[in-house]
């Protein structure tokens, strides 16, 4: 006779009882756990036990289930909707939070509601603006708990939830934690974990609720004709190598692409120092390598077609390196065998073999996803799929190119209904959508990542028998991710073990800031009023979360229309990443923001913010030089450099402290400060195309006054050092033009 699980505040005779779940679930409820369990054996049943625990208990508190995507927040409301007994809790006083609501509408919601679902990003705005109150909830649950690492939102939360609350009880939700001891422990730690629950298929207590799921490996012969193209990229980057090692600049010749992106990143930083001509060709050589890394890659994995896109898109490349690696004998080969061959129509045959898979498993009402690396293979796969009238496939991809999560979700639905039978999709079905209940799933090419592995797997035997298959090209790329994959899902395992065993012993390595509400900041949370209070743009939100926990400074975070911070009426700060710096001098953003930010405060910083400034971008130094001379020369800007964000944070503080030691109050400026009318003849000068403050000084000195120089014939202005005959044709338009023409 089936049992059921009880409690009051759920359905009666509504949820199986299983013992693994209620062995958990009265576990954890009474300290912070890790919960480790293989997809679709019922985390959120365990998240719905210990909710239902902790409110009951403790009826003036409220519960905060987290999860990464809107659509999985969304699935939680309904699972917890479903199961429990409106008679019993008021399922009105359930509401989700996401970007969509706005901030001065959320605060009432969190007085109001009983359990609030949410995206962590929502949640991290308001504890930095101070609109929710943690202390009121009795347990956050973490769902994709194995996020809870480095910058992201989940490791700030479960700090200041640890923090702030009286009686904190923190659940982390996971299938896939990781294959390494430091990554599982980071998780533990960032979580403040004192139990860590993980059952696998082979558990006595699960073994029963597990539906069987036949994993086949699938080996898939190399066409010679392809063979052939990857031969002759292979020896262009062969030579290319051998270079290297032969100028010692690299010792072993078999590079992966991480280690020729950093080797890439190094060269760079020595050619700041070392103009010697032998660095700037291993830049190029190393460039060309990474780019013949990515066509082998297509070749081997994808097919001609890819191929031969990529291909043109290295046409329209003006780089040097592609320039050269176009003039490459074997590439020029490669390119011509690749032509003929997509001529031909020649598939790589993954693809003959996904549509031969699919073929004999979707009838009778069944289903299948198909993974796919890229766009335009999913968009070849599906046009294969359509040739039979029984495969009804639709495409899958993220958020872009006018796909918004509306059309995700009504997507999904169309293939719930049964409308297709095919979800051919990207690695956005991995994680985070309610993504239907399939019976066979197909990975058109192996990935290196065992969590990703897992998810993609887990989307088929949760309710009834599945099957995976994945596709593997022999004697490519595809076989190294293969072997990749299976040892690190096998490392995890081992670690998932070992660390049962430690916990369940109590010897845990793992360190732990189990003290985390005895050390709660009298200085990042204390009732006393800030004294010094900062704007910075809204962007900025890692900035933000940062000075949320000092003790002087109050950051509010606002739209700004220039600058990035504002320290006072008179100080404004551009801040540049290193990166953002470099492609700013690229597409010319960077003197257009430098003269709003000169026009807007009386005293204008930059602070340039990382390393390698000359090393991580192919940017002549001396342009970078040049950039950095005209902001300090003609615009009279101080750049600051800082190492990283933490740097950046400090000399903000610093900043504002001594611009704020008369306790003058800040305002948000809407204008700007009033300019001199030399500065202003300057401005509006600088305003016509490809001018900047240093020309139109040297315009005005020729020409004395705005008039004279719009009046100007194209002759004359040719004359003036820096216009030239484009720009001169140019200005003339724009002088000559009829904006009222233009307006319609």
């Amino acid at each position: 006779m089936l049992e059921y699980l009880n409690h009051p505040l759920l359905k009666k005779d509504t949820i199986e009882r299983r013992r693994y779940q209620e062995n958990i679930i009265a576990t954890c409820a009474k300290k912070n756990s890790l919960v480790v369990l293989p997809t679709g054996i019922g985390k959120t049943i365990i998240a719905l036990g210990i909710v239902a625990h902790r409110i009951n208990k403790d009826k003036n508190r409220k519960a905060l289930i987290m999860a990464p995507t809107k659509p999985l927040v969304e699935q939680h409301l309904k699972s917890f909707s479903d199961l429990m007994d409106p008679e019993q809790i008021d399922t009105k006083q359930f509401e989700i939070l996401t970007g969509k609501v706005a901030p001065a509408k959320r605060g009432d919601i969190y007085k109001s509601s009983k359990v609030i679902f949410a995206t962590p990003q929502v949640i991290e705005n308001d504890i930095i603006k101070g609109t929710i109150d943690l202390s009121q909830f009795s347990i956050i649950v973490f769902d994709e708990a194995h996020r809870t690492t480095g910058d992201y939102a989940y490791t700030f939360i479960a700090k200041k939830y640890a923090e702030q609350a009286e009686t904190p009880l923190i659940l982390g939700l996971t299938a896939s934690p990781g294959s390494t001891k430091e990554k599982i422990g980071a998780i533990c730690g960032n979580l403040y974990c004192e139990n860590v629950e993980i059952r696998n298929e082979d558990d006595w207590d699960v073994k029963p609720y597990i539906k069987t799921t036949k994993v086949e490996w699938i080996k898939i012969e190399f066409p010679d004709e392809f063979k052939k193209i990857s031969k002759y990229l292979e020896n262009a980057k062969k030579r290319r190598i051998q270079l290297l090692m032969s100028l010692n600049i690299i010792k072993d010749a078999q590079l992966s692409k991480r280690e020729l992106l950093e080797l890439s990143g190094k060269l760079r930083a020595i050619v700041a120092k070392d103009r010697n001509p032998i660095y700037f060709k291993a830049i190029s050589d190393t460039a060309a390598c990474i780019k013949l890394n990515h066509a082998i890659e297509l070749i081997q994995t994808q097919g001609v077609l890819q191929l031969e896109a990529y291909i043109e898109k290295l046409k329209k490349d003006s780089t040097k390196a592609s320039k050269t690696l176009l003039s490459d004998d074997d590439v020029k080969q490669a390119s011509i065998l690749t032509s003929y061959l997509a001529s031909k129509d020649r598939k790589h045959p993954k693809l003959l073999k996904a549509v031969d898979i699919v073929k004999g498993k979707v009838n009778n009402g069944k289903k299948a996803i198909i993974f796919a690396h890229y766009i335009n293979t999913v968009d070849l796969i599906i046009k294969e799929l359509e040739k039979d009238k029984n495969l009804r496939p639709v495409k899958f991809i993220g958020q872009k190119k006018g796909n918004t999560q509306k059309k995700q979700k009504e997507t999904l639905d169309l293939f719930r209904t049964g409308k297709y039978n095919i979800l051919v999709a990207t690695s956005v079905a991995e994680e985070g959508l309610d993504i239907p209940k399939v019976d066979t799933v197909i990975f058109y090419e192996p990935i290196p990542s065992e969590i990703r592995t897992i998810q993609r797997r887990g989307r088929t035997g949760r309710e009834k028998e599945g099957e995976v298959y994945i596709l593997v090209t022999k004697g490519t790329i595809d076989e190294a991710y293969y072997w990749s994959t299976r040892n690190k899902e096998r490392k995890m395992k081992t670690v998932i073990d070992s660390l049962r065993k430690n916990f369940s012993n109590g010897d845990v390595e793992i360190k732990i800031n189990r003290k985390a509400k005895n050390q709660s900041s009298l200085e990042s949370f204390n009732k006393k009023k800030k004294e010094i209070k900062i704007f910075i743009d809204h962007r900025e939100q890692k900035l933000i979360r940062l000075l949320s926990e000092t003790k002087e400074i109050e950051a509010v975070r606002k739209q700004l229309d220039v600058g990035d911070i504002i320290i006072s009426d008179r100080v404004g700060i551009e801040r540049k990443e290193v990166k953002d710096f470099l492609q700013s001098i690229i597409d010319k953003r960077l003197f257009r923001q430098i003269v709003a930010l000169k026009d807007t405060f009386e005293q204008p910083l930059i602070i340039l913010e990382g390393k390698n400034l000359y090393g991580i971008r192919n940017i002549h130094p001396n342009a970078i030089r040049g950039a950095l001379a005209s902001i300090a020369c003609d615009f009279g800007i101080p750049v600051i450099p800082t190492r990283d964000l933490e740097e950046t944070k400090d000399m903000v503080i610093a900043l504002a402290k001594r611009e704020h030691d008369d306790k003058k109050e800040i305002s948000l400026r809407g204008t700007r400060r009033s300019k001199t009318e030399k500065e202003v003849q300057e401005y509006i000068i600088s305003g016509f195309p490809d001018i900047n403050i240093k020309l139109s000084r040297r315009i005005l000195e020729k020409f004395g006054t705005i008039k004279k120089f719009v009046n100007a014939k194209e002759e004359k202005l040719e004359k003036i050092e820096g216009i030239g005959k484009e720009k001169a044709r140019k200005i003339k338009d724009i002088a000559d033009a009829d904006y009222r023409k233009n307006a319609s």
